[in-house]
């Protein structure tokens, strides 16, 4: 290991925790994370709303996706110093003053500040996914993760839909104003049946943050598993945050509610992300890995036709859904597997890298959408999980020395 552990001097040992709390974090964390994604049905009713174009209103989408990338680097790794459900629970009553924030917001640079500050303290979700590894048996860690992942993963895109009916019932604001009130059931959701965080070190915050570089230089598995679900989060969010637009702009003409209504259809495949930590469990870290980046690259050939087939459109939105989550739970399994005494850290690590591709993605795909269609998603989609099988194969000739368990790869 890397020494940068630094436990305190009397650690408690966390409980192994029920079915049904693990459960229950992965209700609370699919609550929480539609704070970020509720924004990317209702984009152009957003645009239009607020007189910008897409080009400018996709900045919305790329700003909660940015703060949130800020929010898993400066908070998640707090989780190793602090109590994690007090943590939890500054976050969640910061998350509904923010809603409320982007809700009233009188212009699109004030509601980017908004969504910025409200992606930063939406990072609940990744508290809640340390906490599911700490506290299972090593033979149920893919398992449990995989459920609060799913959860999280259940969140994103049936919170999509949501949005969707919301925005075109009563207007993008009172999307925003139903986060914030959504907050409160989930707050006291988590006041009553989180448990208390166990600390895992004593390090100072300065400490805490400077010791996230050794974790990255001297583990090669968690700097894979870092730039491989950048590359798939990038691929994840170019679709999303373009489908609006693909909707409307298609031979159909649909609005914001039928965006939102296929985060239904993608959470049929929302499930695979419980069945790739089962299968990561079973078959090792890296044939899952590499069949999830051949999955979401196959999605972008099947959604090369999704400007004229809803069919086609249907499908890709199913692939590319297994073919993420299933490599979201099987990078972040094995990235976990490196140090059990600083899963808030690599967590930190993994999910900032994640997310810093996610904004990538709906940032240059935004541009891409409005100066060559769809066409030029398709294409950035495929390039991205072309690089990420690259990345992934390269890797394997040193897999052997990686200091994981045997079944890492």
């Amino acid at each position: 290991m890397s020494g940068v552990s630094n436990s305190p001097a009397s650690p408690a040992t966390p409980a192994v925790a029920s079915r049904g709390k693990i459960v229950m974090m992965a209700i609370i964390a699919g609550a929480v994370i539609t704070n970020i994604y509720c924004t990317q049905p209702i984009l152009p009713l957003i645009a239009a709303g607020l007189h910008v174009d897409i080009t400018a209103v996709d900045l919305v989408a790329g700003a909660a996706l940015l703060g949130f990338s800020t929010g898993l680097a400066l908070l998640l790794p707090l989780g190793d110093r602090f109590d994690r459900r007090k943590l939890v629970l500054t976050q969640i009553a910061l998350a509904l003053v923010f809603a409320a924030t982007s809700a009233v917001a009188p212009g699109i640079w004030a509601l980017i500040a908004a969504s910025f500050a409200l992606g930063i303290v939406s990072c609940v979700p990744q508290q809640l996914v340390p906490f599911a590894a700490v506290m299972s048996s090593p033979h149920e860690r893919g398992r449990n993760v995989g459920t609060v992942v799913s959860g999280i993963m259940v969140g994103i895109l049936v919170g999509r839909t949501i949005a969707g009916v919301i925005g075109a019932a009563w207007g993008w604001r009172a999307v925003y104003g139903a986060e914030a009130v959504f907050m409160v059931p989930v707050f006291i959701a988590a006041a009553a049946l989180l448990p208390k965080g166990v600390p895992t070190t004593n390090l100072s915050y300065g400490r805490l943050l400077a010791s996230l570089w050794p974790l990255v230089r001297d583990h090669r598995p968690i700097r894979e598993s870092m730039i491989i679900q950048a590359l798939l989060w990038a691929c994840f969010n170019a679709f999303w945050v373009n489908l609006a637009a693909l909707l409307k702009s298609g031979p159909w003409h649909l609005g914001s509610a039928w965006a939102g209504g296929f985060g239904i259809i993608g959470a049929a495949g929302a499930f695979a992300a419980s069945l790739g930590g089962n299968a990561t469990d079973r078959v090792g870290f890296r044939k899952v890995i590499g069949a999830s980046i051949g999955i979401a690259t196959l999605a972008y050939l099947i959604l090369s036709g999704a400007a004229t087939s809803l069919t086609m459109l249907i499908v890709g939105v199913i692939v590319l859904d297994i073919g993420v989550q299933s490599g979201l739970v099987s990078n972040q399994t094995r990235a976990f597997a490196v140090d059990p005494k600083a899963q808030g850290r690599i967590n930190s690590l993994y999910m900032t890298a994640t997310f810093f591709g996610g904004a990538f993605g709906a940032t240059v795909s935004g541009w891409l959408m409005s100066r060559y269609g769809w066409s030029g998603i398709v294409v950035f989609g495929v390039v991205l999980g072309v690089v990420a099988f690259a990345i992934h194969w390269i890797g394997a000739p040193r897999a052997s020395a990686a200091q994981v368990p045997s079944n890492a790869d």
